[in-house]
């Protein structure tokens, strides 16, 4: 027992501790790779997080502070070592959606998603995500990567336009327009050709393979190298008094102090509670972990290699990351596909790679941090777009289009209205449209109709195409009284079908709604002297009809006893009343005879 219990525990440990699986056999070599995917994901997480802190409206150093604490703890939780914990541009921008540019909110809101992350881990709820397609992801992340490229032109045009929504940032710019400052602008233009010139130089292909190496490792520094030249112009500037552009200005230097994220915060004269801060982030501590833990396991399986992710350890650990990083003054991480993809690309070899990441970012906090000051803002705004603009999937469209059209609907929907309405509310109208066009295809299944006029005797056939729930019970029923109203003048009376079968083949599942509407079904019939008769029903399905039907269910497993049964009944009604009661008799007996099975399902289930 002891021996059984030990087993187990060491099973649990290396699903909840991947580290205990890697780490045994791990290798210099391993070490060596890690090193230099860890180094190259740093020059690249740097730059990216000065800017999203400022797309999140905070300082820069918010940014950094949120960038080594994911990556630290992913090391010992994380299940795929391609992934890289830290601030992304879309989680920035709900971020300052909801925070408002207060950083006391900003924290909050990281420790309230890590709670709800953690949850839904623990409580094994991450199917929650698949609620949300894969259409209502690509509008969301297309309206909301076109918003923060927008953001950020007032940051190329060097104007100090404000607005949050869509509408608002663009009236804010044609406000400001007089404004402009053409040094930003002439700055914003070269960051910009720069960055997209060296992105293409990173894909280029030459026979020699260290210049292959060498124009690949250029290209995937390109933020670092384009922030750290003009940081190196704004000084020069800066030390003749000449600056022509906006720079970052002064920002806190050093580590962030170790604390808890504060419950309490004050605003003017006034000291806000814990439930007016949770009030003001409204729906944000909702939607920011669910846009978090989809993005996360999306990373995750597309960099899993055919293994089986597991999803619950996924959102434990970025429970666990957001919680933590709440300590240490972060705003709200996820994974990042396009530094997971760098990673990939460096060969890092294990989740160890993030400690270098880690180490790197904490250096820049410490040593730093003092000539982020000369970084200019039209920089980072360039270094921004150039990573955003590439989200907006409008490679989607066609295969949408080509595979089923009604998907537009909830992809077009939530584009719009995220764009128009908030990225708060878009994300919850494109679920709500996905939820709406589920409940209608599920009120309206597919069902064949097949009138069998030329056998003896005629009968028609009805077949539903999957599960009978509540929504489709009065289409169904709509389909099996109406084909006995048709009058066919080229058809006998005699010759005219009076038997509806009803082939459950497809129907696994069958609800209480349902239950109730086929035995209304069955009295309407009955008064017409027609008769229902179920072809291959499953035992579940059948013993649901039978638990609460006053009347014997007529029913056959396969084609030759449907036809037995249906010249039973023809035989009935031909016959006398008195004859007719004797024949009911024995066919109820029959049927009773064959639900014993049945009912025995029925008990068990």
């Amino acid at each position: 027992m002891q021996k059984m219990v030990k087993i187990n525990f060491l099973e649990l440990a290396k699903r909840r501790l991947p580290i205990t699986v890697w780490l045994p056999v791990y290798t210099s070599g391993d070490a060596l790779s890690d090193l230099v995917a860890g180094i190259t994901v740093g020059l690249t997480l740097i730059p990216q997080a000065i800017a999203y802190a400022a797309l999140a409206g905070l300082g820069p150093q918010f940014g950094l502070y949120s960038a080594f604490a994911g990556s630290l703890v992913y090391i010992v939780l994380g299940t795929c070592k391609e992934v890289n914990i830290g601030p992304t541009a879309l989680i920035s921008l709900l971020t300052f959606t909801y925070a408002k540019g207060y950083p006391e909110l900003a924290v909050l809101l990281c420790f309230l998603s890590g709670c709800v992350t953690l949850l839904l881990g623990i409580l094994r709820l991450g199917f929650l995500v698949e609620l949300v397609s894969a259409p209502v992801v690509s509008g969301f992340t297309s309206a909301a990567s076109l918003i923060i490229a927008c953001s950020q032109i007032k940051g190329l045009l060097g104007v100090s336009a404000h607005g949050e929504g869509f509408v608002e940032i663009w009236k804010g710019l044609y406000e400001s327009i007089h404004t402009v400052r053409i040094p930003d602008l002439i700055l914003s233009c070269c960051c910009i050709t720069v960055l997209l010139v060296l992105k293409r130089i990173k894909e280029c292909k030459c026979t020699n393979q260290h210049v292959t190496k060498c124009l690949w490792f250029i290209g995937t520094a390109r933020n670092a190298l384009v922030v750290v030249s003009c940081a190196v112009a704004g000084y020069l500037f800066e030390i003749y008094s000449v600056v022509p552009f906006k720079l970052t200005g002064h920002i806190r230097a050093g580590l962030p102090a170790v604390s808890p994220p504060q419950f309490s915060m004050v605003s003017g004269n006034h000291t806000v509670s814990f439930l007016e801060m949770c009030q003001t982030l409204r729906t944000g501590i909702i939607v920011v972990p669910l846009v978090s833990v989809i993005g996360n396991v999306a990373i995750a399986k597309a960099f899993s290699h055919g293994k089986v992710l597991d999803a619950t350890q996924e959102l434990f650990t970025l429970g666990v990351c957001n919680v933590v990083g709440s300590f240490f003054s972060s705003i709200p991480v996820t994974g990042s596909f396009s530094r997971s993809a760098v990673n990939n690309a460096s060969g890092v070899r294990s989740p160890l790679g993030g400690l270098y990441s880690g180490v790197l970012v904490i250096l820049a906090l410490s040593l730093l941090t003092p000539y982020f000051y000369y970084i200019p803002k039209a920089t980072l705004s360039s270094v921004v777009i150039c990573a955003v603009i590439f989200m907006v999937d409008i490679s989607i469209i066609q295969p949408i289009w080509k595979c089923s059209r009604k998907d537009l609907i909830p992809a077009l929907g939530t584009f719009l209205a995220c764009l128009f309405v908030g990225v708060e509310l878009g994300i919850l109208i494109g679920v709500a449209i996905d939820v709406v066009i589920l409940i209608y295809f599920n009120a309206r299944p597919h069902i064949a109709v097949e009138q069998k006029n030329q056998s003896e005797p005629a009968y028609v056939t009805i077949q539903p195409s999957g599960a009978l729930f509540f929504p489709a019970i009065d289409h169904l029923r709509e389909k099996l009284t109406k084909n006995l109203s048709q009058d066919d003048n080229s058809m006998k009376p005699s010759k005219r079908p009076t038997n509806i079968v009803l082939d459950c083949k497809h129907v696994d599942r069958i609800d209480f709604t349902a239950v109730q509407g086929l035995n209304s079904v069955l009295s309407d019939l009955s008064k017409q002297g027609c008769h229902l008769i179920m072809l291959n029903p499953k035992p579940e399905v059948l013993a649901s009809i039978q638990s609460i039907s006053k009347n014997p269910i007529l029913w056959a497993n396969s084609e030759s006893e449907l036809i037995s049964i249906l010249r039973q009944v023809e035989s009935t009604n031909s016959l006398g009343s008195e004859t007719r009661l004797e024949m009911n008799h024995m066919t109820n007996s029959t049927t009773k005879a064959r639900s014993t099975d049945i009912d025995t399902a029925s008990t068990n289930l």
